[in-house]
């Protein structure tokens, strides 16, 4: 299927934002390695640009007028139930290589991502020049300080739950998540009260091919902020574009207000949570992806 000229300059322009993480880490290599002024410099610069710069509505228009998810041979954002405007923590699955369905769905009209406020890790805000490019998109923190912040003025904020661990575990033709373990957002969403919706997008983890190899080491590298994932497709860092990427938006399930959760709160509520989302996968993976069970680590 042929793809529009604007849709294959904005895959392009994406590019740009693999390699300037490439340039980061090659920065930060001679940054230890020789000490050099200048890239001492160079990174203060960069570093002071994405503390005090915010969303960037003139970016905005630009990235949104590529229309890069029309890459895909489908695209589609499918809501079991009608979204609440306010007070919703949206809770995104799987984070595959470059979380296409949260970061690129973003500001879709008339559905639940035209209000959402997409958090990220300190880390992916952190790394100089791309780093930059999330924020004028929109991105903030995801760090507790923000959070608290959102939830008390009764945002709709979107979390990719799984993090790092979850972007490792990515295989090509299967659907895996890492949640046992990701238990602070119930915490949160408990104090506030907050309604959380289970979100998930097949076709995520077909858009690259990866080593699956030393699962457990690259796991482990996690937990120090090391990217723990090898990947590729016929086009190198360009998605496979004959793909269907179908984000679909679980029932919401409503929290109790509770300013101070036990642990026993939450555990209950993370395994509500955790029902919920096999709930929304048990019904739409016949259509979307037949055959091809759930995988919860």
């Amino acid at each position: 299927m042929a793809k529009p000229l604007k849709v294959l300059l904005g895959t392009c322009f994406f590019q740009f934002w693999i390699l300037f993480m490439g340039l980061a880490g090659y920065m930060t290599y001679r940054l230890i390695v020789y000490r050099e002024s200048w890239n001492i410099v160079l990174f203060i610069v960069t570093m002071f640009l994405q503390i005090n710069y915010v969303k960037s509505e003139t970016y905005k228009k630009f990235q949104l007028w590529f229309n890069i998810m029309e890459w895909f041979d489908k695209r589609e954002i499918v809501e079991m139930e009608k979204p609440k405007k306010s007070n919703s923590m949206f809770c995104f699955h799987p984070h595959g290589i470059y979380s296409m369905g949260m970061v690129h769905n973003l500001y879709t009209k008339n559905t639940f991502f035209e209000n959402l406020v997409v958090l990220s890790s300190r880390f992916a805000l952190s790394i100089p020049f791309s780093g930059l490019l999330l924020t004028l998109f929109g991105l903030e923190g995801v760090h507790p300080e923000n959070l608290t912040k959102l939830l008390k003025k009764g945002s709709n904020v979107g979390i990719m739950v799984g993090g790092f661990e979850e972007a490792t575990l990515t295989k090509y033709g299967e659907n895996r998540v890492y949640i046992k373990e990701r238990k602070g957002f119930i915490k949160y969403a408990l104090r506030y009260g907050t309604t959380i919706y289970p979100v998930y997008t097949f076709g995520e983890n077909n858009m690259f091919y990866t080593y699956n190899g030393f699962q457990s080491l690259r796991l482990w590298l996690n937990k120090f902020k090391l990217i723990g994932t090898i990947y590729w497709s016929r086009f190198l860092t360009v998605p496979e574009p004959h793909i269907e990427m179908i984000t679909v938006c679980g029932k919401g399930i409503e929290l109790p207000k509770i300013e101070n959760p036990s642990k026993e709160d939450i555990d209950k509520y993370h395994q509500i949570y955790i029902q919920g989302l096999k709930d929304l996968y048990d019904i739409n993976a016949p259509k979307y992806a037949p055959k091809v069970p759930l995988q919860i680590f």
